[in-house]
């Protein structure tokens, strides 16, 4: 072993594992559906293209590198973020503009989206609508308004926060009528209730941001969070319709269809 590769604080194998798990092996970039696991063209092995990133680096002259962190703190999860091999290279290659709190951000957001599309019940409503009990209907019309969003799939620069609010808006009111045409617990309902608590939760961590005036500008801590944000939403979002859609054999259509990401 090199003296180079002994002075880093590289992550024991039980963190590169952890961190794999809580990011659900999906890239932590909330530009990126990189899926970074799956099986070899050819073989029975599998393959794994992911890598856990050092918020802070490893070693002195590293990108981000933290001179006041012990060893320990380098080799803890709370300095890593799960990303794809291409997201680990960009963000080393150009430090300054994905600062630590900017990783944070994107491994927060990320893992408290995981969360919230594996948690039991939403798990549980899948597996009864695969068993056929709840209403086809509903399912495609649910589809439909989501497909038909922009705010799901333009560029991030082409976004002007206030139409994405108005958008999300006008999307809530949607799903709140669609709820009306189902019986209350029902898995469509509880479908329903977990993409409007998504659609929620973006509000909530942009709340104190004034998206009227807010634009485009990688500088702006305000457009940061906002990006980060809804890039979670994003991936949410698509996790959740595109698996109801093959719960149904719908097949998903348009701009929505090629930026979905796939469980």
């Amino acid at each position: 072993m090199s003296t180079a590769t002994k002075s880093r604080d590289e992550f024991p194998v039980a963190v590169k594992r952890d961190l794999a798990t809580r990011a659900a092996h999906f890239c932590s970039n909330p530009r990126c559906l990189r899926l970074t696991a799956g099986p070899q063209t050819k073989g029975k092995r599998g393959l794994g293209t992911g890598h856990a990133a050092h918020i802070c680096a490893a070693a002195l002259g590293g990108p981000r590198y933290e001179p006041t962190q012990t060893p320990d703190q380098r080799r803890s999860i709370e300095n890593g973020v799960w990303l794809c091999r291409e997201c680990g290279d960009m963000v080393d290659k150009d430090a300054e503009s994905f600062e630590p709190e900017v990783l944070r951000s994107w491994r927060r957001n990320h893992e408290a989206m995981i969360a919230e599309v594996r948690q039991k019940g939403w798990s549980s409503t899948i597996e009864l609508m695969r068993a056929g009990q709840a209403e086809p209907g509903l399912a495609r019309r649910i589809v439909s308004i989501f497909e038909d969003r922009r705010v799901f799939w333009a560029t991030f620069d082409a976004e002007f926060p206030d139409r994405v609010r108005a958008s999300l808006d006008q999307l809530r009111s949607e799903l709140t009528k669609l709820r009306s045409d189902c019986i209350a617990g029902n898995p469509i309902d509880t479908a329903i209730v977990s993409l409007l608590r998504t659609i929620r939760s973006f509000f909530d961590i942009v709340e104190q941001t004034d998206l009227v005036t807010l634009r485009c500008d990688s500088h702006d801590p305000n457009w940061r969070s906002f990006e980060g944000a809804l890039g979670a939403l994003r991936k949410s979002i698509g996790f959740q319709v595109a698996t109801l859609a093959e719960s149904y054999s719908i097949r998903l259509q348009g701009e929505f269809s090629q930026h979905a990401p796939h469980a």
